[in-house]
């Protein structure tokens, strides 16, 4: 059982006896690192964001080792990740693999998408021009 933070009812996002491991890929396959963060407390996915960037990770566990006992956090850690980015949809290949693959690309994408009118042409482009005056340029 996590212990609830006094100042906001919710527990941290990472407790002295649990580990981040990390799922990455090296060619055809899967291997595991465990980071750096035994004994530490991260109130938040964004905390541990600030030392540890996820590069070549595609998924996040979060391991209890008292209860052996592991809980996938990738979901919680993207949305933390694309809390700050300012970019757009086209530039992802700047993202890391577990932000790439992850349904919180897929809501930051249509709410992106939904923040900018869509494309629309000018209401008098040269063709609407000649068509109006009857200018003809050829």
């Amino acid at each position: 059982m996590l212990i609830a933070d006094a100042m906001t009812g919710t527990a941290p996002f990472l407790q002295g006896r649990e580990i981040i491991l990390a799922v990455m890929t090296l060619g055809a396959g899967y291997f595991c690192e465990e980071t750096d963060t035994v004994g530490a407390t991260c109130r938040t996915a964004a905390d541990w964001l600030r030392t540890h960037d996820g590069e070549h990770v595609v998924r996040l566990i979060r391991f209890d080792l008292d209860a052996l006992h592991g809980e996938d956090v990738t979901e919680t850690v993207a949305d933390a990740w694309l809390d700050g980015y300012d970019l757009t949809p086209e530039e992802e290949h700047k993202l890391p693999a577990f932000v790439r693959t992850s349904d919180a690309w897929d809501r930051w994408c249509a709410d992106f998408a939904a923040q900018r009118p869509p494309y629309s042409q000018a209401a008098h482009g040269t063709l609407n021009h000649r068509q109006q005056f009857g200018c003809d340029l050829g």
